[in-house]
């Protein structure tokens, strides 16, 4: 996976530990939570939560994330991203122009800037699914986001998924459906990505204890919610002080309009 260690965390949700990306899960360090019905399991501290999987690595700090500070980025110390100016001309024939930003990091030759993931296990209690609390800098908050990743040089979006789902959370899965190419924002960049749906098998024995294969400086939590009741356990981490990826919200959407129109 790529590399961004150029950025500075902050303070997570209180009473939540801290996790993160590089570039897209940048390095950071975490706090374990403690309750007393968590009980540790695995080489990696998993902890598990009535309905929730969390995992992290127990040797890291025990330091919340701070913002130390913000600022313009000059173009010559960008290395993750570069700013854009477009010139085009609208119905009218007017010429206009439109600043936007874009990734350093697509491989030469690919349209694409990476994969999220919907991985939904099955369990006795019914569907659960799959998402990750993640520090994200530019907005001083951990944001509730599905396991993703940068596609690599010669990988498939589903390759990729699957790659990065065994990376990230330590599950093996075989990816099912792709989506169309998405763009996160494209009034403000022009990054991409394929949502992919990954079957996993909790009757396999990797993934009865999984074991992420984090790097160095990637401290990502795990942990699962219901699918009947997304929306719900949105608005309740919303009120916990964490952000709300859109992915997962329009997901959560999506679900309770299928709900009320009987799709």
């Amino acid at each position: 996976m790529k590399k961004q260690t150029n950025l500075q965390p902050s303070s997570p949700p209180p009473g939540s530990p801290a996790q993160v990306d590089c570039p897209h899960r940048e390095a950071d360090k975490i706090r374990q939570p403690h309750h007393p019905n968590w009980r540790l399991h695995g080489d990696l501290g998993q902890l598990f939560f009535p309905n929730r999987l969390f995992q992290s690595k127990m040797s890291a700090p025990h330091t919340q994330s701070k913002l130390v500070s913000q600022g313009p980025l000059p173009s010559e110390e960008a290395r993750w991203i570069r700013a854009v100016k477009t010139t085009y001309t609208d119905p009218l024939g007017v010429e206009r122009t439109w600043e936007s930003a874009e990734r350093t990091t697509r491989p030469a030759g690919v349209e694409l800037d990476g994969v999220g993931i919907v991985a939904i296990l099955s369990k006795d209690s019914g569907s659960e699914l799959l998402l990750q609390k993640q520090y994200r800098p530019p907005i001083n908050k951990v944001v509730i986001e599905v396991p993703a990743g940068l596609i690599d040089a010669g990988e498939t979006p589903e390759q990729c998924a699957v790659r990065e789902l065994l990376e990230e959370t330590g599950y093996v899965g075989v990816a099912e459906q792709t989506s169309p190419v998405m763009f996160n924002d494209p009034g403000m960049c022009n990054t991409n990505l394929h949502m992919v749906h990954v079957k996993v098998d909790m009757s396999l024995a990797e993934n009865k204890n999984p074991k992420p294969q984090l790097e160095e400086n990637e401290f990502i939590e795990c942990f699962t919610v219901p699918l009947a009741s997304l929306f719900d356990e949105m608005k309740k981490l919303e009120k916990e002080g964490y952000a709300i990826d859109a992915r997962i919200g329009t997901l959560a959407e999506g679900i309770e309009l299928a709900k009320k129109w009987r799709l």
